[in-house]
């Protein structure tokens, strides 16, 4: 079997943990660090975060849980922004404090095979950074970061349930363009649901 055909970068990010990828004026999302297990478990516990998301995110989400994806998942990769850290500045948004503030996680995933050239977007946030706007300012911001930084990259998509009227309007507002729905694509908690395909192209994003 012939492996993954990989994009190359003229200025890939490194690949050392917690290394800064971007910025935005509220948000930092950089690498994940080993340190962050802690932050991370108490950030995805709760049961309200998973009603949107695939089962392999678990629920309740222990402490062993974070330090398993972290170690097992993450550092891993290569190259590729498959996992983010996202974080408010200190004294930015709603965090009032002179440190970052860890709000949740996301990551651009190669689709491979013959989608070499299409990533996956999906991302999560805690429910106290909900309502605010970060999801839409993430999503501006990574979105064009990474058709920069990997010129070959042709598309991003991102997988949402029909019934995620949020997060389908964050995609909206980030020039992602609806281009079908798959009808009674999955299961979650037991309830068959259709699922929307957004997708957007390098040359729907304005210079």
């Amino acid at each position: 079997m012939a492996p993954d055909r990989v994009l190359s970068s003229p200025s890939p990010p490194s690949n050392e943990p917690g290394t800064i990828l971007l910025e935005t004026a509220n948000l930092v999302i950089r690498r994940w660090h080993p340190s962050d297990a802690p932050a991370l478990a108490a950030a995805a516990n709760f049961p309200s975060i998973t009603p949107n998301l695939r089962d392999r995110f678990p629920m309740p989400y222990t402490l062993a849980d974070a330090e398993n994806y972290l170690a097992n998942f993450v550092f891993s990769e290569q190259g590729y922004p498959h996992a983010m850290a996202i974080l408010v500045k200190p004294n930015a948004g709603h965090n009032n404090s002179s440190e970052p503030l860890f709000i949740g996680g996301a990551g651009l995933e190669s689709k491979g095979d013959v989608y070499y050239r299409t990533w996956e977007l999906g991302y999560w946030f805690t429910p106290s950074a909900w309502g605010k706007g970060y999801a839409t300012e993430f999503a501006r911001a990574v979105v064009p970061w990474a058709f920069k930084t990997w010129p070959r990259l042709n598309r991003i998509e991102a997988m949402a349930y029909a019934r995620n009227e949020a997060s389908k309007n964050v995609l909206r507002k980030c020039g992602f363009t609806l281009e079908g729905v798959r009808r009674g694509a999955l299961e979650k908690d037991g309830e068959v649901l259709d699922e929307c395909v957004m997708g957007i192209l390098r040359s729907d994003v304005k210079e």
